[in-house]
């Protein structure tokens, strides 16, 4: 599985100076609520991982962390950017559930005041909540049943979820969708591919730039941020319709900054600000993904 870092979304395109954010509210329309700007490094909390499956619409990621750019190898889902930094060695596997009988191997977050789960562990299973289901995380664990992470708008976050289904990249998804390993393999969850030109997530997720695809994850903008302009650190930290992309020319900051989607086969006035073109979301984007784009200041 690739490994999204709760997304290292770092691009060399810029977010430029946002105007007063305009009209983006029909992209947000019917969309998921998942997250994190690109690659996803950070926990999805309805989806995402880093590059292992994806999981089905109607429980795709909530993303605590994510990365800005799609073609990043560490994004971050929950999905929160991963920070520079060694990478901290698991102590469970999160696809084999290997922990004593009685307990399950989840993931959490070792860093004192971290966002975004980067470690695994074994903990008593407190609950058999089964994917999709609506669940409650704590600080270290949730009462998902084993196999499963309860993902809520950031995937370090506490508080109600949805369970999602663990997985090996490469490997199935028994719920369907795709295996995304997010957070540098700290949280490989199945994801649901989407198209962020009709926004197709349901229950209240937007589609997501992540790894070189797209997923659906549950929004997970903080305090009132999330509009075209805003700073951002997460793939799914952005409201539907928009993306999140740093580090660039005119954001103001190296995580990452809020800009809308556009469609490069469509008119050059999708794009508002002042020097902005739409330019293609993906590296190497999948059949029927081409025209997906965002706007930017051209490098």
């Amino acid at each position: 599985m690739r490994s999204l870092s709760l997304f290292s979304l770092m691009v060399a395109l810029g977010c430029g100076t946002k105007s007063p954010a305009t009209d983006t509210t029909d992209a947000d329309t019917g969309t998921g609520t998942s997250s994190s700007t690109g690659d996803g490094d950070d926990d999805p909390s309805n989806s995402g991982g880093s590059q292992s499956s994806t999981a089905a619409t109607s429980a795709s990621t909530t993303m605590t962390s994510g990365a800005t750019e799609a073609d990043s190898e560490d994004d971050t889902m929950g999905f929160l950017m991963q920070p520079d930094g060694g990478v901290v060695m698991p102590m469970c596997d999160l696809a084999m559930q290997d922990c004593p009988r009685g307990q399950k191997c989840t993931s959490y977050v070792s860093t004192p005041g971290g966002q975004t789960v980067d470690n695994t562990h074994c903990v008593d299973v407190s609950g058999d909540a089964q994917f999709g289901e609506s669940c409650t995380r704590i600080e270290g664990t949730d009462d998902c049943a084993a196999g499963f992470f309860c993902m809520t708008d950031v995937s370090g976050h506490v508080g109600m979820g949805i369970c999602l289904e663990y997985c090996a990249v490469g490997s199935p998804c028994e719920n369907g969708g795709e295996c995304f390993a997010f957070n540098d393999g700290n949280l490989p969850i199945c994801q649901t591919e989407c198209d962020p030109l009709i926004q197709d997530c349901v229950g209240g997720q937007g589609c997501y730039a992540a790894f070189n695809s797209f997923v659906c994850a549950t929004p997970g903008p903080v305090d009132g941020m999330g509009e075209d302009g805003d700073t951002c650190a997460t793939i799914q930290g952005c409201n539907p319709g928009l993306l999140c992309k740093g580090g660039t020319e005119g954001c103001g900051t190296e995580s990452g900054c809020c800009t809308p989607v556009c469609d490069l086969s469509g008119p050059d006035t999708q794009c508002t600000s002042p020097g902005e073109d739409c330019i293609q979301a993906l590296e190497d984007p999948p059949p029927g993904l081409a025209d997906a784009g965002y706007c930017a200041v051209p490098a």
